[in-house]
């Protein structure tokens, strides 16, 4: 992730999730390779995942499930950069994640990870 973030984020360390929108670069391919392209890349560190759960007294599951919403959000058009922006962000996620807490066990979803040396970082 620390890569990923530096390459292309220009941000030196790891962070807890990118999105990519492909959808705008999908119109410059022929309409046979358009239809079966990657439409959005989120991109989450379960390393980041685990240590801001712990800090915060979190499941991990949920943190997971945040960060994933929190993408999704950046994919359909939200933004994060501005004081209001981001104070509008938030507020959509925590929406999220309360419609999204009705209908799933996130722990069902994302269990805990075993985490090895070359995946910490």
């Amino acid at each position: 992730m620390a890569e990923i973030n530096e390459a292309f984020v220009g941000h030196s360390g790891p962070t807890d999730v990118i999105c990519f929108d492909y959808r705008e670069s999908k119109s410059a391919l022929p309409d046979d390779s358009a239809e079966e392209a990657v439409d959005v890349e989120i991109i989450i560190c379960p390393a980041v995942a685990r240590r801001e759960a712990e800090k915060r007294s979190l499941p991990y599951a949920r943190e997971v499930v945040l960060y994933l919403a929190h993408g999704l959000l950046h994919a359909s058009g939200e933004d994060d950069l501005k004081p209001e922006l981001k104070r509008k962000m938030r507020r959509r996620e925590q929406q999220t994640m309360n419609e999204l807490e009705k209908l799933f066990s996130f722990g069902d979803i994302f269990p805990e990870p075993v985490l090895t040396g070359e995946n910490t970082r």
